[in-house]
């Protein structure tokens, strides 16, 4: 089953943008945010908010991610774990979809400790595996979507999943996000 069908697809919806940009939108202004949030559960999507700025350590993620996600209970608590779990454990909805929210990502960032001068950080690396189910979970006809709020307007990730993350249509500009 696709993913959207042809009377659906058009720049004024919301899924439909955040999914052909790559799944994940950034967000600065939580009123924004929270638009966004409230039309996506009027359109049938379950939304599951994490304040990352409560994962001060790589277990407190996982604890969180498996806890809220209900991953099973042989869930390794390791990005590779994770990464399995994106993909065969996760309840994606066949109607309307899943919504992860990512509150306050930058905190999650400056508190990651793997954050070193060459290598990846581990918020980077779980975006990337975000990235990567919500390709998979598209194959299969089901909708993911991963919002990230993040209080740094400069905030930037690499490709994710071999595709860059985008500021969401309303703070795309510079301007809009006060710069």
């Amino acid at each position: 089953m696709a993913v959207f069908i042809t009377n659906e697809v058009n720049d004024q919806r919301l899924d439909w943008t955040i999914l052909r940009d790559g799944g994940i939108a950034l967000y600065l202004r939580t009123e924004i945010l929270v638009d966004d949030v409230n039309w996506l559960k009027l359109n049938g999507y379950r939304i599951v908010s994490f304040e990352t700025a409560d994962w001060l350590s790589e277990d407190q993620l996982h604890d969180s991610l498996k806890a809220e996600l209900s991953f099973p209970a042989y869930y390794g608590n390791n990005l590779n774990a994770l990464d399995e779990c994106m993909s065969d454990d996760l309840v994606v909805p066949d109607t309307g979809g899943l919504v992860l929210v990512l509150n306050h990502y930058d905190h999650f960032i400056k508190a990651d400790l793997r954050c070193g001068l060459n290598e990846t950080s581990t918020a980077e690396i779980v975006l990337d595996i975000f990235a990567r189910a919500v390709r998979y979970h598209m194959l299969l006809g089901r909708r993911l979507l991963i919002l990230v709020q993040s209080d740094d307007p400069r905030i930037k990730f690499g490709r994710l999943g071999g595709m860059p993350a985008s500021w969401n249509s309303r703070e795309w500009l510079n301007k809009n996000r006060g710069l």
